[in-house]
């Protein structure tokens, strides 16, 4: 998809209220270029003083200005009224291909640009459409029929006039090609900007408890310094169009005066047309001036619309669907995988894995040996490179996302809860859950204690300034398992932020839950993993030991090496 491409497709969507703009803009420009040959005319009747006729004109000119008016005032709203919807249909398609990208699009691409791309490229587009449509439209119409207009009153002073466009139309081409990378530049700047600064924002206690405040601050001031200096050398070229293109309208408006007057002394024009004449010249000009004054914006707004068209071509998640599975119960089996985040790094090779119904598996490793990799394929967060994930004897690719998402229950170690109560972010994986469920689930999770103490119990609003500890917020993430009952769950450190007596009530409710499903508990204390069926040892993104417990130990060797530090 190219830029004219997203444009033409919103051009056609919003066809009817383009062409009631061009209309209105069209009868404004046509009305304002009769306005100076009635001026004219009041000016040449002044002179042989036909008062009946100056105010019978004068009212006329006066009707033809107020009916300008009316008609600029409804352009402007219909205008704003496109420039909104094209806004909110723009962001509607960014915000469902959020939903649709792969999750390695969001790990590589900086939050704070992702968001740069809603607000202020979306706005940028909004405001080119308000600042330059009526413009360019009023621009084409007011030049082809200034043209006509000036031929009719004298083909001498119009020939000098028309001579004048190109050398404009070159100044400002030449000026608009400059400033064009310039822009583009700083925008790429703009968006790194907002990026640094949400990811401060974000990682604020961090940066404060490093004492990293003075290193940020130098790394935004230079950032910030690079933009002002992209940001002078982009407006200052773009803005050397209006005052160029209105030096060369100046020249062509004092020699159509000079010319006019020895018109004049041949009887070949009059007052009244040499005035109409000279409020043609700068009404012929305006549309260049106007146009080019509008190119900054223009140039913004195709720098913006390139990211967005970017964006909205990264490509999706696979969809395919050959299998159309109900019921997941649970056996999950790796034959010979094959999976690298980079294509230059070997990474898991050759994994086997098998894992039946019920069975809880615990994970364990040094720090990116690949322990949450494991959970990201299974998950199909990230796609094998080679090999097969089976669940129930079915390829993984051939089931739906949707299902199989649905059936898989993940309790993280970095929680996130959503703006709105405590009920509604409990029961985000079950819609349709009673208020009996939501309850049991809290109690189930030990979750209960402290929602009691809260001002609306769960019915309290969660919003930014609602304050939970980590540990709370978890509880809360954990009691969502327990009210869909995933027949596959898995426990990424779920107890990590919780105190020692809600540990073992949490460990007490997931022992029931882990009853008749499929677990999956990645650990780095491994005391919390000894009742696990099977423990696996990954190193490197390989499995190297795989065992129980005291098998594991008895062996002496890596899994023993871990447990003994």
């Amino acid at each position: 998809m190219k830029n004219s491409n997203m444009l033409k497709e919103y051009i056609f969507k919003n066809k009817f209220c383009i062409i009631l703009i061009i209309l209105l803009c069209i009868v404004s420009t046509i009305l304002t270029l009769l306005a100076p040959i009635l001026v004219g005319s009041v000016i040449q009747k002044i002179i042989i003083l036909n008062m009946e006729s100056i105010i019978k004109q004068i009212l006329i000119i006066a009707f033809i200005y107020v009916c300008i008016f009316v008609l600029d005032f409804l352009s402007v709203i219909n205008l704003s009224k496109l420039s909104s919807k094209i806004g909110s249909e723009i962001r509607k398609r960014m915000f469902s291909k959020i939903n649709s990208v792969p999750i390695s699009y969001i790990d590589k691409n900086s939050h704070g640009e992702i968001l740069n791309k809603f607000s202020f490229d979306v706005e940028n587009i909004c405001m080119a459409i308000i600042q330059s449509t009526d413009k360019i439209v009023i621009g084409i119409v007011t030049i082809i029929g200034a043209i006509i207009v000036m031929i009719k009153l004298n083909y001498i002073m119009a020939i000098i006039t028309i001579l004048s466009a190109p050398l404009m139309y070159c100044i400002s081409s030449f000026i608009v090609n400059r400033s064009k990378e310039m822009f583009k530049f700083r925008g790429d700047v703009i968006s790194k900007i907002n990026g640094y600064t949400g990811e401060i924002i974000n990682n604020n206690k961090t940066v404060k408890n490093f004492n990293y405040t003075k290193i940020t601050q130098d790394k935004f001031n230079m950032m910030n310094e690079k933009l002002y200096k992209d940001g002078i050398k982009a407006q200052f070229y773009s803005s050397l169009t209006n005052p160029c293109t209105r030096f060369v309208n100046n020249l062509t408006y004092i020699l159509i005066g000079i010319v006019g007057i020895i018109l004049a002394k041949k009887g070949e024009a009059n007052i009244g047309i040499i005035t109409s004449f000279l409020m043609y010249v700068n009404i012929f000009a305006r549309p260049f001036n106007q146009i080019t004054g509008v190119m900054s914006e223009l140039q913004t707004a195709f720098s913006s619309a390139n990211k967005i068209v970017e964006f909205l071509q990264t490509e999706d998640e696979k969809t395919t669907v050959k299998h159309n599975i109900k019921n997941i119960k649970g056996n999950i089996d790796f034959i010979n995988v094959k999976f690298s985040y980079n294509k230059d790094t070997k990474f898991i090779e050759n994994m086997n894995l098998s894992v039946k119904q019920g069975e809880s598996i615990a994970i364990v490793g040094k720090t990116g040996a690949g322990k949450t990799s494991i959970v990201n394929l299974i998950m199909r967060f990230y796609d094998i490179n080679k090999g097969k994930i089976l669940i129930d004897g079915v390829n993984i690719n051939d089931i739906p996302k949707e299902v199989l998402r649905k059936n898989i229950g993940i309790v993280l170690q970095d929680t996130k809860l959503f703006t709105g109560t405590i009920k509604e972010n409990i029961a985000y994986g079950k819609k349709d859950a009673t208020d009996k469920e939501i309850l049991n689930a809290i109690k189930m999770s030990g979750s209960d204690t402290f929602i009691k103490r809260l001002p609306n119990g769960y019915d309290t609003v969660i919003t930014e300034k609602t304050f939970l500890s980590a540990g709370e917020i978890q509880l809360i993430t954990i009691a969502r398992m327990f009210l869909i009952k995933p027949p596959i769950l898995i426990l990424d450190e779920a107890t990590s932020n919780v105190d020692i007596v809600t540990e073992n009530k949490i460990q007490e409710a997931f022992l029931e839950l882990m009853k008749d499903a499929t677990t999956f508990i990645i650990a780095h204390h491994l005391s919390t993993i000894k009742s696990a069926d099977r423990i696996i040892v990954i190193e490197n993104g390989n499995i190297v030991e795989e065992g129980k417990h005291e098998e594991l130990l008895s062996k002496k060797g890596k899994y023993f090496e871990m447990y003994e530090n």
